[in-house]
């Protein structure tokens, strides 16, 4: 099984209206040809807050925000 990732604008408009991400897998298994798109999943770490955020959100406020959660919790 042979698999390599293509960018959707190599592929004609009919196949490209079935399929919505940017990049597709394409795999060949078997003489049979297989389009799969391919999903980029955010990092755990582009989600967190503090000093590895993308900068909305300084560590003070976030420690600020989760002494607020605790007091709220208990």
């Amino acid at each position: 099984m042979e698999s390599i990732i293509i960018d959707r604008e190599t592929l004609p408009g009919t196949i490209i209206s079935y399929i919505h991400s940017q990049k597709i897998r394409l795999i060949e298994e078997n003489g049979n040809i297989i389009l799969s798109p391919v999903i980029e999943k955010y990092s755990i770490l582009e989600k967190s807050y503090g000093m590895f955020s993308d900068g909305k959100l300084s560590s003070e406020k976030f420690i600020e925000e989760k002494k607020i959660e605790k007091e709220l919790e208990g």
